[in-house]
């Protein structure tokens, strides 16, 4: 297995982790706005997560640039809304997700030279 594939292996899997534990929020918090739009993420992130398991390619900038929003929101979320532990594990697997895609971005690049 190349670097590449082992990059975005990785990120794959990372994301439907984070899928998942943002699904979970359903049934731990109340359903207020801000829990259904974290889930609705979490949708999102378990999609592209299993396409990049399966090595859809073509995936990878949106695996990069979506939990980068969800990252920068779970940390305004963090901090205003609603202090809790989903929050900042899922701020900490973004932190993880976006290197690794961007990484991944880049490998692709120059591999495609």
């Amino acid at each position: 297995m190349i670097l590449y594939q082992r990059i975005t292996l990785t990120a794959g899997i990372v994301l439907i982790l984070s899928g998942c534990t943002h699904l979970t929020q359903l049934v731990v918090y109340p359903h207020h706005g801000h829990v259904i739009a974290a889930s609705l993420f979490g949708l999102a992130y378990l999609a592209i997560g299993i396409l990049l398991v399966i090595e859809k390619q073509w995936v990878l900038w949106i695996a990069a640039l979506l939990p980068l929003i969800g990252g920068i929101l779970g940390i305004i979320r963090f901090i205003y809304m609603h202090t809790n532990p989903f929050s900042f594990f899922h701020v900490l697997l973004d932190v993880v997700i976006v290197p690794f895609c961007m990484y991944g971005i880049v490998l692709k690049k120059d591999v495609g030279r």
